[in-house]
């Protein structure tokens, strides 16, 4: 298999890995989309934290009408047992590898990318972890981007018992520790560029704006990921 360059940034509470083959217009439609998504989901169903369920499907509906066909769906409720352990990531990595052969890879590498930038994190985690007096909930996504554009995304909800400052995206949790179910969420999509096309200025101008509000919306991390 060739060696490919995979760029890594965030896009609010999303990690995505970006294959090289992937055109600029086609990158930017991407980030644009999904922040509105998020941005929207926030503003119709309120807080991922608190209302993951509504939340994902209001983002899910804004993914849609941005021109995005949803060609798969998963989504899979875990009741883990009450001596095992779960790493946040772990369900998003196992269901990515089933989608894409290199993928679990790939995340590992940007993981280590991500960690390697502090402030990058530090940015990352306020959007995808909520310290609460009785824990912390997790809200957390991970997307692979290839030609088309197609996307691969994969995301959890729980809320542990351990103090945010005690949680990491890779680190083990107790699950007896969990309060509720642990939601994970998967999809594939491509972008219908007729559909999208007509909101892409639009859309831009939205983003660039929301962006020089609230600068931690998306961050491209240094480097690039061999696969």
């Amino acid at each position: 298999m060739e060696t490919d360059d995979y760029s890594v940034c965030t896009a609010g509470g999303t990690l995505l890995l970006i294959a090289p083959q992937v055109a600029p217009a086609q990158r930017q439609a991407v980030l644009d989309s999904l922040l509105y998504s998020q941005l929207r989901a926030n503003k119709l169903a309120g807080s991922r934290f608190e209302h993951y369920q509504a939340w994902f499907g209001s983002y899910r509906k804004e993914l849609s009408a941005r021109g995005w066909i949803i060609t798969q769906f998963y989504h899979d409720t875990q009741s883990a047992s009450a001596g095992s352990l779960l790493a946040p990531i772990q369900p998003l990595r196992l269901w990515l590898d089933s989608q894409y052969e290199t993928a679990d890879g790939i995340i590992e590498a940007a993981l280590g990318r991500l960690k390697g930038t502090q402030s990058s994190l530090d940015e990352f985690r306020g959007f995808t972890f909520e310290g609460r007096e009785c824990g912390t909930r997790i809200a957390l996504e991970i997307g692979l981007v290839h030609p088309g554009p197609v996307i691969s995304l994969c995301s959890i909800a729980l809320h542990a018992s351990e103090p945010v400052e005690q949680v990491s995206i890779e680190g083990p949790l107790l699950a007896k520790g969990f309060q509720g179910e642990v939601l994970v969420k998967g999809l594939v999509a491509h972008l219908d560029g007729q559909q999208y096309e007509p909101q892409r200025v639009q859309l831009r101008a939205l983003i660039e704006r929301k962006q020089q509000e609230h600068p931690s919306l998306t961050r491209n991390l240094p480097g690039g990921i061999h696969e």
